[in-house]
């Protein structure tokens, strides 16, 4: 909002300090924002990725709200890994690991080592998805969290039948 009228001049201080609001209709700016609104509805689309990529320039920058990395206890693994269930979290996975997506999966692991655990509602998880992918690099993350190659989802299938398939 602009008034073309005259301030008050005890807010010309303020008023030196504003920037100009510029809608994404203004052809006139030159300038190109087509980076940035790539990025703001990526980040519309797919929110969780986006609160974990935050939560990393955050760490990168160094403000003190940045989370350290935590470990998870077996117990936790194991009540992570029983729990077979379609949410956020199990799309988002499955998004990364079948994009091969491998340094969002390692920020995600460093914030949340449980996510390598987490199962859909058929019984697959990362692991599986990995394989039938033939994403060697996410196998081998995963492996390095701990996550079994040899369990079975609901139809029988362990994640190395997936390369038969």
């Amino acid at each position: 909002w602009f008034c073309p009228g005259k301030y008050p001049p005890g807010l010309k201080e303020i008023l030196d300090k504003k920037k100009d609001f510029a809608q994404l209709e203004d052809f006139n700016r030159g300038a190109s924002d087509a980076d940035y609104q790539k990025e703001y509805f990526e980040n519309l689309n797919n929110p969780e990725l986006a609160r974990k990529r935050a939560a990393l320039e955050s760490e990168k920058s160094g403000k003190p709200e940045a989370r350290k990395p935590r470990t998870i206890t077996d117990e936790e693994k194991v009540e992570i890994y029983s729990r077979w269930e379609n949410n956020e979290d199990t799309t988002l996975m499955w998004k990364i690991v079948t994009t091969n997506a491998v340094a969002d999966l390692e920020r995600w692991l460093q914030q949340d080592p449980g996510a390598a655990w987490l199962r859909s509602a058929d019984g697959r998880g990362p692991m599986w998805w990995a394989f039938e992918s033939k994403n060697q690099d996410i196998v081998t993350l995963l492996m390095k969290a701990g996550v079994p190659h040899t369990d079975k989802d609901k139809n029988g299938l362990a994640p190395v039948d997936m390369l038969k398939e």
